[in-house]
């Protein structure tokens, strides 16, 4: 399958942290990037092999059947997936984009579904320094941090609302040293990845 992708990088400078800075400070930001990612929407194409859509989707915190076969836009007929398949999607092609671009190897991504529940965990981690290509992308060793969404259909406000809560969820973990992924799958003439990279 194709994999349209749109990724931006950002320094966790920008994103607020302190008490005496406001919410519209981080509503600011999110507006900021969700601008940023539609305008070079995509990048880059990448070609996923299905046998590694389904292995991916064993690290899905909802364990859900078939996701190669949800994937297929005539199953659904213009039906909108329930939001525990568009959850699972936007896991499932996050961490096959991760395996396939950056060589990170499934048994090396921790999922965190135990704890994502109580509000204060992303989806799942990666030790960079396993794997080579992630190193050098980052240009240092940490954790990787993934938050992942998915959605049936493009919204612009899906994005932005989605960017807010997943800057404070995510960087109540990775601040100060670590690395972020915030990843956003939807369908829109086929399946594309908004994705932003925090770095410390």
């Amino acid at each position: 399958m194709r994999l349209k992708i749109s990724l931006i990088e950002i320094s966790s400078e920008v994103i607020p942290h302190h008490l005496n800075e406001s919410d519209d400070d981080i509503s600011t930001v999110s507006h900021l990037l969700v601008e940023a990612l539609t305008k070079g929407m995509p990048s880059e194409v990448v070609d996923i092999d299905e046998g590694k859509v389904f292995m991916a989707s064993l690290l899905s915190s909802r364990l859900i059947e078939g996701i190669p076969y949800n994937l297929d836009p005539s199953r659904w007929g213009g039906k909108y997936y329930s939001g525990d398949v568009s959850a699972t999607i936007g896991e499932t092609l996050t961490y096959a984009f991760l395996e396939e671009k950056f060589d990170v190897k499934f048994t090396d991504i921790v999922p965190l579904r135990q704890v994502k529940y109580l509000g204060y965990s992303p989806d799942a981690l990666v030790d960079a320094g396993k794997s080579p290509t992630l190193l050098t992308y980052l240009g240092g060793k940490g954790f990787l941090f993934i938050n992942a969404r998915g959605s049936f259909r493009w919204s612009q406000n899906w994005l932005t609302r989605n960017l807010v809560r997943d800057l404070i969820q995510v960087e109540k973990i990775r601040y100060p040293d670590n690395y972020g992924l915030l990843s956003y799958v939807y369908r829109d003439e086929g399946w594309n990845l908004a994705g932003v990279v925090i770095r410390p």
